[in-house]
């Protein structure tokens, strides 16, 4: 008997949601039930990504645009998007025309300029499941928060398309696509998209997100200090750090270290360098971009805490990483992380841009008011029963089942 050939779609081969479809491929692949192909608009994967079993295509093999398309981006970014969709959406149909795929389930493609139309255009027997890793297909933006300092909302835009387009172009599809099943990876997601599914009927379904073997085996908070160095005596507080992003509220960490006695402390950033200046007595290490899921994995575990200050995030991997390496997160209170992080339990939370709280925090801390081994022990328990690779594919494969049943 022939098995149905599943196809999954992303833009890109690399980042969040592209690395959660890759380990998606690989896991439904050993378990022999489909034909798996991981269609992406990347150049080629790095040899050792994917299992022999996944059939790998790129439809974008070169990362530059042509000669044509980069000139017009000097004249018009609007019109190269719309000319680099065209082209995508030309590649993406041809491929669906020579595989014939039996389902195909989408990721995040708004870098490759695809949108809510892209699929609508798409061969309309072939169902869809389009897993929503932020709130661009749900919004027409991936996040959205009051900002402390100004009292605005500000919105996290992505993709080259204006809201109200996307928003349009989401209703058309939710309307005239039977046979799409939204996924979302958490209930905050959930309760986001709840109006449009009782408005439109559409499919959903909850599936968590995951997270790396590599985190639920990271080694012990000694060895992972002694490889890069890292004193003992010290106090680390670990960031995954995006300075030149507002949402991510590295300006709110700053604030608090600034407020505080930072003599003892630790801080290691992997990421961007910081762009602010250095603190009297903290103690600063910077690891740069850290691509390696082993090393990533024993930097989390090398940290006391590990600081997320999003002001505006679904539910960031990070903080599911650092769960699993056995270290707490000091997270905002916002999005899907309170779902994740029990105060006190598996983790701390503050209000989002409170410098003052996270501070507080901070130094609770270091100063042993706060169970952190515990903490970290329960939170990694959490992670493995919750968030472990497997539980992803076992739950996939019972959608996928549910959708092609005859």
């Amino acid at each position: 008997m022939k098995k149905p050939k599943i196809v999954l779609l992303s833009d890109h081969i690399n980042g969040g949601a592209a690395t959660l479809a890759n380990m998606l491929a690989n896991d439904l692949a050993q378990r022999a039930e489909y034909q798996i192909e991981r269609w992406h608009f990347s150049p080629p994967a790095k040899e050792g990504l994917f299992t022999g079993l996944v059939s790998e295509r790129s439809l974008a093999p070169s990362a530059k645009r042509p000669p044509l398309e980069r000139l017009v981006k000097n004249i018009s970014r609007s019109l190269a998007a719309r000319w680099r969709t065209k082209r995508h959406e030309q590649a993406l149909y041809q491929a669906i025309k020579t595989a014939r795929p039996d389902l195909i389930h989408v990721h995040n493609i708004h870098s490759a300029d695809l949108y809510h139309g892209s699929l609508l255009k798409i061969e309309p027997h072939i169902p869809l499941i389009w897993t929503i890793h932020d709130l661009w297909p749900i919004k027409g933006h991936a996040c959205s928060w009051i900002e402390h300092t100004t009292g605005l909302r500000d919105r996290y835009e992505i993709g080259s398309r204006k809201r109200a387009t996307l928003l349009r172009a989401r209703d058309e599809l939710l309307l005239q696509r039977r046979n799409l099943t939204l996924v979302a990876p958490s209930d905050y997601v959930n309760r986001v998209m709840h109006p449009l599914i009782s408005r439109f009927k559409t499919r959903e379904e909850m599936i968590p997100h995951v997270v790396r073997p590599e985190f639920l085996s990271a080694p012990s908070r000694e060895a992972s200090r002694a490889g890069p160095g890292l004193s003992k005596d010290l106090f680390w507080l670990g960031v995954g750090a995006t300075w030149n992003n507002n949402r991510k509220g590295m300006d709110v960490l700053w604030r608090a270290l600034a407020s505080i006695d930072c003599r003892g402390l630790g801080l290691a950033i992997w990421g961007q360098e910081p762009e602010s200046p250095s603190l009297p007595g903290l103690t600063l290490r910077t690891f740069g971009s850290v691509s390696n899921p082993a090393r990533m994995a024993a930097l989390y575990a090398a940290m006391d805490l590990f600081i997320c200050p999003t002001k505006g995030d679904t539910g960031p991997l990070t903080v599911l990483e650092s769960m699993a390496s056995g270290t707490p997160p000091l997270a905002s209170r916002i999005g899907g992380i309170p779902e994740r992080v029990q105060h006190g339990l598996t983790g701390l939370l503050f209000p989002s841009q409170e410098p003052t709280e996270l501070a507080r925090l901070i130094n609770e801390s270091r100063a042993g008011r706060w169970p952190l081994q515990e903490m970290g022990a329960a939170a990694q328990a959490y992670a493995h029963a919750n968030h472990a690779p497997e539980i992803q594919a076992v739950q996939y494969s019972r959608l996928y089942q549910s959708i092609l049943a005859p």
